[in-house]
């Protein structure tokens, strides 16, 4: 399978293989291999020390020995040396397995990187400009034999590793750290005929149970199935109606009707696809059915692959509130594919992009400033920037999630501008409002709530209120919800936690939350300020 391939980085001294193999290895998921560092490892001896003491072929017989063993190995980022794939043997192992990418720099570029370096043995004593333009020529031949080629002169680690991943068209992902509940989330654009295959990388089950909505299976159910069949898999998919209100108790005693009839066992793996909705309900019956079962996020609205995907909450909807019954369990893994959010509904971009705003606002105002820079090309789907603030969003959600994952303490802050988003979207019967527009409306009365209490500095409100405009998000509360109707939704769902205080989220600049409490009456008449 392709993503079981390795990525191989060879090229001359100094064209940034280590440093640029490292990088690729913590984007990728992947085991990062330095052949010269193994060598030395095992010998306990340096590749200079090597070289004085025990010579040149010495060192290339323990080189071949390495390749021939990492090169038996899969999904690995491995660097070799630059005189590596001289030996045909070598290059033979490395080609096998894998993609060999051939790092090059300019002379005059190797020799400003390696000037200082006192551990190139082969450059000597003498000039080293000179040695460098010999070697470079002598190995000529041999590069060309790569697959593909870099020019690293005028560019830094993180382009390179960027460029790498671009052209070999592999998902990036980054880990949710919990001890033995961490899990993956993949990264990718336009690539689910590839899902399959990532799938089964952790997947050992031929069954899968997809379950999804009619719109979302008439866009990209064949494609899906294909690609599960395609890497071994034995799909089943289960549909339930598209919408908010579908979410509830019923839906879920029907879906486990339709598993308990195809007899799906404990080990048969649950799969998402679908927007928040159906991940928060598939996510609900994994955790329920038969005491656990592992489920797979596959989200295909913006909302979802920001927020509800990661983090394992799950749940359904009360006819009295909004997720009251649920569980925090967590996937075995996420793939966002920003390539599903192309025919996403303009509506429903919007709605996610607010989440991606909340998370600049509570933790990162380099974030934020990214929106207020490129809101245009995130609104015409431009995949880089679609990729970066689905990428930030998650590594924040992710590193709170790590913290604290049952929400005791600073996971609070995730639920800036929900409060209030949570009362609209109950008041308006969950039908007026997307749940990211009640959420940008909520953050600009925390926001301006914020100011008004003289915790947050003046002008963030504003800044806000600018950015969800721009985006064409609501930023004030409709006539038809009174300020009483408001404070009663969220009193009532306040009470069902047992809390005698309202707590919310608030910020004392862009990036910087904090979590406040305020009793009943003194919150009603704070509340008539900022709404006056």
């Amino acid at each position: 399978m392709w993503l079981r391939r390795n990525i191989v980085l060879t090229g001359f001294m100094g064209t940034g293989k280590t440093s640029v193999g490292r990088l690729l290895a913590e984007r990728l998921n992947r085991t990062f291999v330095d052949v010269d560092q193994v060598i030395e490892e095992r010998t306990g001896l340096s590749i200079p020390d090597i070289f004085r003491d025990l010579g040149e072929p010495y060192f290339r017989a323990l080189e071949r020995e390495v390749i021939e063993e990492v090169s038996g190995k899969e999904g690995l980022v491995i660097a070799t040396g630059g005189g590596a794939i001289i030996d045909p043997v070598n290059l033979e192992n490395l080609k096998r397995s894998g993609v060999v990418i051939c790092l090059t720099a300019s002379p005059e570029a190797i020799y400003d990187r390696v000037k200082g370096d006192k551990g190139r043995p082969l450059l000597g004593e003498g000039n080293r400009m000179e040695v460098i333009r010999r070697l470079l020529k002598e190995r000529e031949e041999f590069y060309r034999k790569a697959d593909l080629f870099m020019d690293t002169t005028s560019k830094g680690p993180e382009e390179v590793a960027h460029e790498i991943v671009k052209r070999c068209g592999l998902p990036e992902s980054i880990v949710v750290c919990l001890g033995e509940r961490s899990y993956p989330i993949y990264f990718s654009s336009s690539t689910f005929e590839g899902m399959g295959d990532l799938l089964r990388l952790h997947i050992s089950q031929e069954r899968v149970v997809v379950i999804t909505n009619p719109t979302v299976k008439g866009l990209y159910g064949e494609v899906v199935l294909e690609s599960l069949r395609k890497a071994s898999f034995d799909p089943l998919i289960i549909e339930i109606p598209d919408g908010e209100r579908y979410k509830n108790l019923r839906w879920v005693s029907r879906i486990y009707d339709s598993l308990v009839e195809a007899e799906i066992t404990r080990e048969t793996p649950l799969l998402a696809l679908g927007g928040g909705v159906i991940g928060d309900i598939t996510g609900f019956v994994a955790a329920t059915f038969l005491r656990g079962v592992p489920y797979v996020q596959v989200p295909t609205t913006l909302l979802a692959q920001v927020d509800s995907s990661v983090g394992g909450k799950t749940g359904v909807n009360h006819k009295r509130g909004k997720n009251l019954i649920g569980a925090f369990y967590q996937p075995i893994l996420v793939y966002a594919d920003v390539g599903f959010l192309r025919t996403l509904k303009r509506r429903e971009l919007r709605a996610g992009l607010a989440e991606v705003v909340k998370y600049g606002m509570i933790k990162d105002r380099q974030l934020f400033s990214y929106l207020e820079e490129r809101i245009g090309d995130v609104m015409d789907l431009e995949s880089e920037s679609l990729l970066h603030i689905v990428r930030r969003s998650c590594e924040i959600k992710a590193g709170i999630v790590e913290e604290d994952e049952r929400e005791k303490g600073i996971r609070a802050i995730l639920n800036f501008g929900h409060t209030f988003g949570h009362a609209i979207e109950s008041i308006t019967g969950y039908r007026r409002f997307r749940h990211g527009e009640a959420v940008a409306i909520g953050m600009v009365l925390a926001a301006r709530l914020s100011e008004s209490l003289g915790l947050c500095r003046a002008g963030v409100s504003e800044r806000l209120v600018r950015l969800l405009k721009r985006i064409g998000l609501p930023v004030a509360l409709p006539p038809s919800i009174g300020l009483d109707s408001l404070i009663d939704s969220m009193r009532l769902d306040k009470k069902r936690l047992k809390e005698e205080k309202v707590r919310l989220i608030l910020v004392r600049d862009v990036g910087d939350a904090l979590i406040w409490e305020r009793g009943w009456e003194d919150f009603s008449l704070d509340l008539q300020r900022i709404l006056k």
